[in-house]
């Protein structure tokens, strides 16, 4: 496959969109776009089947600032409760919700419902592929049930790039074509980050190390399917400790490998200041690798009344 782009870049918020969306949008998105150079395209949020009520108003505010959402759909329930229809009144108010936002399919959102459920660390996260297909299945036939238009949602299945132990590979997880508009994965180095427990976990992983082997497997799996890096970050402790340069170069060499794997269209990146500090920008903190990895023509912003009516292809 060759690599024509763009690609789009995306940034979650440290902040978590509070106190108010407008903070992390004129607090962080539009000073990251300044600093680099380079305008980010989407904007990634944390969500719940149970927040039904704040998704139009959320999705919109973001929408008017010129970014297109990417929202991870969580919930608190067994894959196997949500396949079976445990949770279908909250999906269907989220789409009614999310129904509003859409604006007669004037607007866009990437939607990942239950991310990463080929890991142990999320409720529904479990070795029953079977059960999440279906969950995934039935949420998409919900939203065109509530007559969300096909052109206004994006369905992305999202899994962590390496399944929990003893657990199934994420192709097995995977819902079909018909169901699915975006393929990613997550994929992060903790480094030597002394929050990462227990201590046998702490290594050193490059670029290369934690992209190539899924983005080739992706290719495989759905071959027609744009592919994401749903959730990507880095620490600063490196083998030495903490290292500003080893993140900057850790940096640089992400995006430039992004810029040349066939396929990928996208990236968001973790800009969080956790136990894990993925963060590249933040306070007096600015990692310059992000501003070097992304002057690549092949990074463009799209505005969300064009990427409306595109289709990324791989």
């Amino acid at each position: 496959l060759g690599k024509e782009g763009p690609v789009v870049l995306g940034i979650y918020p440290r902040s978590y969109w509070q106190p108010t969306l407008e903070d992390a949008l004129n607090n962080e998105f539009i000073p990251v776009d300044s600093w680099s150079g380079k305008k980010v395209s989407l904007a990634g949020i944390y969500h719940s089947f149970s927040q039904y009520d704040t998704v139009s108003y959320m999705l919109s505010t973001i929408w008017d600032q010129g970014y297109t959402p990417f929202v991870n759909i969580y919930s608190n329930l067994s894959i196997q409760d949500i396949a079976s229809g445990s949770i279908d009144n909250q999906i269907r108010a989220w789409a009614r919700n999310y129904l509003s936002f859409s604006n007669n399919g004037n607007r866009m959102a990437y939607l990942a419902p239950l991310q990463e459920m080929n890991g142990n660390w999320t409720p529904y996260g479990s070795s029953d592929s079977e059960h999440f297909k279906r969950a995934f299945q039935r949420v998409v036939t919900i939203f065109a049930q509530e007559g969300v238009p096909a052109s206004s949602v994006r369905w992305v299945f999202a899994p962590n790039g390496k399944s929990s132990t003893g657990w199934p590979s994420f192709e097995a997880y995977y819902p079909g074509d018909s169901f699915v508009d975006v393929i990613g994965f997550s994929s992060y180095n903790y480094g030597f980050n002394p929050n990462v427990y227990p201590e046998s976990y702490r290594k050193w992983e490059t670029p290369e190390k934690l992209f190539t082997e899924y983005v080739n497997r992706m290719r495989i799996m759905a071959p027609s399917k744009p592919i994401f890096i749903t959730q990507t970050g880095t620490t600063a402790y490196g083998p030495s400790g903490y290292n500003i340069e080893v993140k900057n170069q850790w940096l640089e060499d992400a995006y430039n490998l992004v810029s040349t794997l066939g396929g990928v269209r996208g990236i968001l990146y973790y800009n969080d200041v956790n136990k894990f500090d993925w963060a590249f920008y933040y306070s007096n903190n600015k990692f310059t690798g992000y501003q070097e990895g992304v002057i690549s023509d092949l990074f463009q912003y799209i505005p969300p009344g064009e990427l409306v009516n595109m289709t990324l292809s791989p």
